[in-house]
């Protein structure tokens, strides 16, 4: 094993932040919710995206007994925070030639889903492959420095590597993810 350590040692990234995302129904009721009570639809997309970040924000530290009611209490709040923010300034509207760099709230969450997904996965893996990939992915090892340290051939240590690619691959596609559409 290198010196960073494994993913078996101690609670694992995927057992210590698990996300419960809302369903459609939910998510449909609630941007119906946000959308009419604003008169910008752009505002309600911020409102929705904003609940959702601090929704996951919450699951990170607590235990979530009723999603649906703390979407709609988070949204209520942020909505009565919105307008008191619009009471105490004119709205402005941007140019859409106007675009952020960085990435949206929602795509953020999706990166972040996907990592726990892959490191669940990787810590399923079988040892030797999880330790062959993590050497050739995470230390830049060249194959045949993996072979000779392992004392197999440079054959079995490619297979190795395209074998938790695949895990990899199917871990996030059984859940709905394709490493092709980053997240």
């Amino acid at each position: 094993m290198s010196s960073r350590g494994s993913l078996g040692e101690g609670q694992s990234p995927a057992h210590a932040l698990t996300l419960e995302y809302p369903d459609a129904a939910l998510a449909g009721a609630l941007r119906r919710f946000v959308q009419s009570r604003l008169d910008h639809h752009a505002d309600g997309d911020d409102v929705v995206q904003e609940t959702y970040l601090r929704l996951f924000a919450y699951q990170a530290t607590a235990r979530v007994n009723d999603m649906k009611a703390l979407c709609f209490a988070i949204a209520r709040n942020l909505l009565l925070d919105h307008h008191r923010a619009s009471r105490r300034s004119a709205h402005v509207e941007l140019d859409d030639a106007i675009v952020c760099q960085q990435p949206t709230a929602d795509r953020v969450l999706a990166f972040r889903r996907a990592v726990v997904i892959m490191a669940d996965a990787l810590e399923r893996m079988p040892p030797l492959r999880r330790e062959i990939f993590l050497r050739k992915r995470l230390d830049g090892l060249r194959t045949d420095a993996i072979a000779k340290s392992l004392d197999m051939s440079m054959a079995a240590v490619e297979k190795h590597v395209v074998r938790a690619f695949q895990d990899l691959r199917g871990a996030l596609a059984k859940r709905g993810f394709t490493m092709e559409a980053g997240a």
